[in-house]
């Protein structure tokens, strides 16, 4: 029982620090791609995050894509503020810079 206590313990704060939430930002640059990644998408905010220094980036094959991306152009047009909670652990290979992939978008902050 202990072992088990020691395991979650360990395992627990990796899986909750693997996301880092942005500060409340507005979206300051949307660029698509037509080839690479079969259609990623690059999302850079006025104010990034502190591991995701250079935005975040959505893949064409995540299931949320579709409505991550309303969400990001519904933000870019109206000029409001969101957050986004990017994977730390997951890098884009599309850029030297640090993008990191998109957990969740969300308004009302």
């Amino acid at each position: 029982m202990k072992k088990l206590i020691i395991i979650l313990l360990i395992t627990i704060p990796s899986v909750v620090l693997a996301a880092e939430p942005s500060p409340t930002s507005k979206v300051k640059k949307i660029a698509s791609y037509s080839e690479y990644g079969g259609g990623d998408v690059m999302i850079s905010l006025e104010k990034n995050g502190n591991i995701c220094t250079s935005g975040y980036f959505l893949k064409k094959t995540d299931p949320g894509f579709n409505a991550n991306l309303s969400m990001v152009l519904a933000a870019y047009h109206s000029k409001s503020v969101i957050r986004i909670d990017g994977h730390t652990d997951q890098k884009w290979t599309g850029s030297s810079g640090y993008y990191c992939h998109v957990y969740d978008i969300a308004y009302g902050y």
